[in-house]
């Protein structure tokens, strides 16, 4: 998203769904890599409060998702709802065991 904003918008959104904004992608991919780095730089061990964090953070992607699935193309839908929930699940997971 970051660094292609028009293809991030023609490979997650069907054709004409979604006017292409390079500028909210790039503000989004901004986003997502700095709260990346954030979190694998805060600490060189997670905390189970962290891990918790981030699994409300990849579960709260899925609401979202669910607002605009019309906008998604199906196979994306169905591949970051997978890949979203999946990581919710783990982090979750994770700090249960912590």
């Amino acid at each position: 998203m970051l660094l292609a904003p028009e293809f991030a918008n023609d490979f997650y959104y069907k054709k004409g769904a979604v006017e292409a904004s390079p500028k909210w992608q790039a503000w989004m991919g901004q986003a997502l890599v700095g709260n990346g780095i954030t979190m694998l730089m805060s600490r060189k061990v997670a905390t189970k409060q962290q891990m918790q964090g981030a699994a409300v953070a990849w579960g709260t992607a899925l609401p979202i998702m669910a607002m605009q699935k019309d906008d998604f193309k199906p196979e994306q839908l169905i591949a970051n709802a997978a890949f979203c929930g999946g990581m919710a699940l783990l982090c979750a997971k994770v700090s249960d065991k912590m």
